[in-house]
């Protein structure tokens, strides 16, 4: 897929999420959570979720400036 496609999508769907989180609550409860596949929830409020895709994102953020230094010897990716 390229690069450009892959933004795109992204951008899609961190524009749901804005329009989510903007009409509710940080301390509500998630709507739906697949126990079936995750068992009980660890992530009990709004807020919780939102904290937890930040420190995601920022944790593979990172990952991907480890493996793009290895590639080209340059240091430091920023995303914008």
């Amino acid at each position: 897929m390229p690069a450009g496609d892959v933004l795109d999508a992204y951008r899609r769907e961190t524009g749901l999420s804005d329009a989510v989180i903007a009409g509710t609550p940080a301390g509500a409860v998630p709507a739906g959570w697949p126990r079936d596949l995750f068992g009980e929830p660890h992530l009990h409020i709004l807020r919780d979720v939102v904290l937890h895709v930040i420190t995601e994102t920022a944790c593979h953020a990172g990952h991907l400036d480890a493996a793009r230094e290895l590639v080209d010897g340059r240091r430091r990716l920023v995303l914008t």
